[in-house]
């Protein structure tokens, strides 16, 4: 029987998936589940160059997970449930009690669970994929990857907000850090791309979510998000940091809630804020090529806010810096971006220079990664691309080897 390695990434309305073959991680299939709980909810797959669409009633997890399965029994994915012997979920926050994978027993879920109070939008969406998988597929072995564990390392300088200790350590405020399975895959890739046994970099995570990494001795040394991903450098939609009192101030002038307010800043800042009218970097490149004024602006603006990050990283990884590393959506497929952020980076004795032709290879032909910096540079520039996906599937084969 050809075993196999389910991986979850659900949100409270959505579930993606991949199914992995165990014995060599090569992805069988992969899919999402949308609109669960809301009206007009449907699954998509897909497989063998193949595309499945299927619009069905999901009222919650439970539904999505016995229709994910049914479409895979229909389409020959899987003859039997007893395929599946691992199943590795991400979840968002682990807060402090999670400094990396773990297998999911009831304690640990209800760990999880008690998380949901830092990531309201996320945990409980995960929560309720692991009981729903727990149930319909009640021999396979379950475990979880946290955003946050990656983050566990911070040092207590990097983690610690300058406000009240006592406020803070009562209510659990302090930074934690996302997309840690991108960060230390990137870390993993770079160690075997260098063929060291340990990296000191910076990690710039940049897609509608974007978050930049500081990486010393392969460990997480301070990162652009904190207590939420609301945090850090401008995004898609997320304005990154402010000034905290605009929050008082914008409440009371626009008449507004202070939820009102922080949706403003989650969904309808950052790119689509600036620029008006687009959170798709291809719309905007499209638009700064044609010389479009506020294209160009929102551009600067996110390279700027990517940059003021970047040369703080680059300082507190210091002198045995090996490499800065571009990935995820943006990161991976942005040409103009990845030269807007580098040429605003003026450090001349490092002498980070990129080559003009690599940067601009066509995202098509960039394999697992690339080398994007110029002879002259003294800290090489790569794209790599990231697969949490395939972190998580190989975090669980480790858990239950």
């Amino acid at each position: 029987m050809n075993k196999k390695i389910l991986v979850v990434n659900a949100g409270s309305s959505s579930m993606k998936w991949s199914l992995f073959n165990k014995k060599d991680f090569s992805v069988i299939a992969n899919g999402i589940s949308e609109r669960i709980g809301i009206n007009d909810s449907f699954l998509k797959m897909s497989f063998n160059d193949q595309e499945v669409k299927e619009t069905v009633d999901l009222k919650n997890h439970k539904d999505a997970a016995d229709a994910t399965i049914k479409m895979w029994t229909d389409n020959q994915v899987i003859s039997s449930l007893e395929e599946i012997e691992l199943v590795g979920f991400r979840v968002v926050h682990g807060g402090t009690y999670f400094n990396d994978s773990t297998k999911l027993d009831e304690k640990a879920i209800n760990l999880i669970d008690e998380c949901s109070k830092f990531a309201p939008l996320h945990n409980p969406g995960a929560i309720q994929a692991i009981k729903a998988f727990k149930e319909v597929l009640p021999k396979a072995k379950l475990s979880a990857s946290f955003d946050t564990a990656f983050h566990s390392s911070l040092p207590k300088i990097n983690y610690q907000y300058p406000m009240n200790k006592e406020f803070a350590d009562k209510y659990g405020i302090r930074k934690y850090g996302m997309h840690g399975i991108s960060h230390k895959f990137i870390t993993l890739k770079l160690q075997e791309i260098l063929k060291k046994e340990s990296v000191n970099f910076v990690n710039l995570h940049i897609g509608n979510g974007a978050s930049l990494c500081a990486v010393k001795d392969s460990k997480s040394y301070d990162t652009s998000m904190g207590f939420t991903p609301l945090a850090g450098v401008m995004m898609g939609t997320r304005s990154g940091d402010i000034d905290p009192a605009i929050h008082e101030y914008a409440t009371e002038a626009a008449n507004i809630s202070l939820k009102e307010f922080t949706n403003i800043l989650n969904k309808k800042s950052g790119l689509l804020g600036v620029s008006g009218y687009s959170s798709d970097m291809r719309d905007l490149a499209n638009k700064y090529q044609e010389k479009d004024e506020n294209a160009i602006f929102t551009l600067e603006l996110y390279s700027q806010k990517i940059v003021d990050y970047l040369v703080n990283y680059i300082n507190k990884v210091g002198k045995n810096i090996d490499a800065l590393v571009f990935t995820a959506g943006v990161g991976e497929n942005s040409s103009l971006m990845r030269e807007l952020v580098i040429n605003k980076l003026q450090l001349p004795a490092l002498n980070i220079e990129l080559d003009k032709e690599k940067n601009w290879t066509s995202p098509k032909n960039i394999k697992e990664y690339l080398l994007i910096s110029s002879k002259n540079s003294l800290i090489p520039v790569y794209v790599i691309r990231t697969n949490e996906e395939l972190l998580i599937a190989q975090d669980a084969l480790k858990l239950n080897s």
